[in-house]
């Protein structure tokens, strides 16, 4: 690969991650709002997507330890966010759901983020939206088809616990 293109994916690769965090402010604001820790949050979203989803299979989506996923459950549980339910065919697996509260929860956080990316969008005419969804499309696509990143390793687990712990 020559010195330019480099450089340039490099650039592109800075700024696509710091677009993706202009949303930070206003997620951080509605969380501390609601009084939603980030981990919680990602656990809201996961069961948001996964309805039924069961600990292990939220704590491998998350790439967290299970018993790390059931203390953030529990405290979600505890604030009447998530619902465990019994599996109609294991009646030993509990399946995860979100509440009245915690669908609230996360269509307030989604709305509100949402409309912020839409007032900065609004400046975009018509063709450079186009070739904005095109591209963010193909961001997208080649993304479900890359093998994800190595989840944490041994050595990392100082990092999940400090994570974790908030």
């Amino acid at each position: 690969m020559n010195v330019q293109r480099e450089e340039l994916l490099s650039e592109v690769a800075t700024l696509f991650s710091r677009s993706t965090r202009v949303l930070d402010p206003i997620r951080l604001q509605v969380w501390d709002h609601l009084g939603i820790a980030q981990p919680q949050l990602r656990i809201l979203f996961r069961v948001r997507a996964n309805p039924g989803i069961d600990l292990r299979g939220l704590a491998a989506e998350l790439r967290i330890s299970p018993s790390a996923a059931s203390q953030q459950v529990d405290k979600l549980v505890e604030r009447g966010l998530i619902e465990r339910t019994p599996d109609e065919r294991d009646r030993r697996r509990l399946q995860l759901h979100l509440t009245d509260l915690g669908t609230a929860a996360t269509r307030a956080i989604s709305e509100v983020a949402l409309e912020y990316v839409i007032s900065l969008l609004d400046a975009f005419e018509d063709d450079e939206l186009a070739q904005f969804k095109r591209l963010l499309q193909t961001v997208l696509d080649r993304a479900e088809t890359s093998p994800r990143p190595a989840p944490l390793g041994p050595e990392d687990a100082a990092l999940e616990k400090l994570i974790i712990r908030r």
